[in-house]
């Protein structure tokens, strides 16, 4: 990339100011995101102008950022429905080397779960001295209190619904509330599941300062003395025996601040996935309204089901591009603003069309 790193932190930093959430919803930064574009893909457009799914392994400050917000062209913040967004030329996925890709591909087909869908979610949130004993110590206090002042999630359990009813799962394939906790997940059999779907808040190190895994943050167990059972961590995750064709982190914040430190522990925390034994990861970028989380996790999952050949890959630009195209009509003109439609990503494989012929017998013509 031709502008240098130092270029690239300070650009994807302005980007990302202008997606997330303070007081209000941020004016988008539109000649930065193009400037991004034209540091990256434009030099291979020639190349690419056949091409409909593009896989990407950024590195550095790149990690932060989804390749979807990317604009191909010049376009007005006021009037962002109808710009020239990167999503409007590809499906895309994400994925933290090259390797992975292809070690993911070849393993796409070769899943033997044969139950559809385990949930995670409605997390109770740990208490202040809980948090305390965990991260104790003037140096820590922030990190306890980041932890212990988590909301909870009030939507958490309609997805978790909507996505049970969408891919056919049972009642009782479910950890919620009290009951998730990280020794409840490690201990749970999910080898046998096909989707396993975490609506929860997940801390980076670059959030939770005095923690240097990123976790998923679940309840603690009755009585527990501190947190310490609230974070599922990278390392915790590794260990798991999983054979899941899709792991969802609707986790808000799952993708933490903008910055290298956050895409690469994000990066570390599929790649525990990975290693664990799963192909497909979507997270969240940035820290989402769970209301608008659970509309895109379950439009997503509605696709998937309705046109399996998508992958969850097609089925998240199929339902972006519909908020897009809905925005000042069956949706409010606001959601055509990145914060709304682009907080999710795909990291791996991502299925569907693109790995048809290898699942297809090599002697059938329609394969090949």
């Amino acid at each position: 990339i031709p502008i240098g790193y130092a270029k690239v932190v300070e650009l994807v930093a302005k980007v990302r100011a202008g997606i997330e959430l303070t007081d209000s919803l941020p004016t988008f930064d539109v000649a930065d995101s193009r400037a991004l574009y034209d540091a990256t893909l434009a030099p291979v457009a020639g190349p690419l102008k056949d091409v409909t799914r593009l896989a990407v392994a950024p590195t550095g400050p790149l990690l932060a950022l989804p390749f979807e917000v990317l604009l191909t062209g010049p376009a007005d913040a006021a009037h962002l429905a109808k710009a020239p967004w990167l999503v409007r030329r590809f499906t895309l996925v994400h994925v933290p080397a090259p390797s992975n890709f292809v070690s993911l591909r070849k393993s796409a087909a070769n899943t033997r779960a044969d139950r559809p869908w385990f949930g995670f979610g409605d997390f109770v949130p740990v208490t202040l001295a809980q948090a305390q004993r965990s991260f104790p110590g003037a140096s820590c206090g922030e990190s306890a209190q980041l932890l212990a002042g988590l909301p909870r999630l009030p939507y958490a359990q309609r997805e978790l619904a909507a996505a049970q009813a969408l891919l056919g799962g049972s009642p009782a394939d479910e950890l919620v509330g009290p009951a998730f906790t990280a020794p409840a997940v490690l201990q749970a059999h999910l080898k046998q599941y096909r989707v396993l779907h975490f609506a929860a808040h997940a801390l980076l190190p670059a959030e939770l300062r005095c923690q240097s895994q990123p976790a998923i943050i679940t309840s603690v167990p009755l009585g527990a003395p501190d947190a310490s059972q609230a974070l599922l961590t990278a390392a915790d995750v590794t260990g798991l025996d999983l054979d899941a064709e899709l792991v969802i982190l609707s986790a808000c914040n799952s993708g933490g601040p903008g910055g290298t430190n956050a895409g690469e522990s994000l990066s570390g925390l599929a790649r525990s996935f990975f290693y664990a034994g799963a192909r497909t990861l979507l997270v969240t970028h940035w820290s989402v309204n769970d209301q608008v989380a659970a509309y895109l996790v379950a439009e997503t999952l509605r696709r998937m089901r309705e046109a399996p050949t998508l992958g969850v890959a097609g089925a998240l630009h199929a339902a972006q591009l519909a908020m897009l195209d809905d925005a000042g009509h069956a949706l409010p003109a606001e959601v055509a603003h990145p914060f709304f439609w682009a907080p999710f990503a795909v990291i791996g494989e991502g299925g569907g069309a693109a790995n048809t012929a290898e699942r297809a017998s090599p002697t059938d013509p329609k394969g090949l």
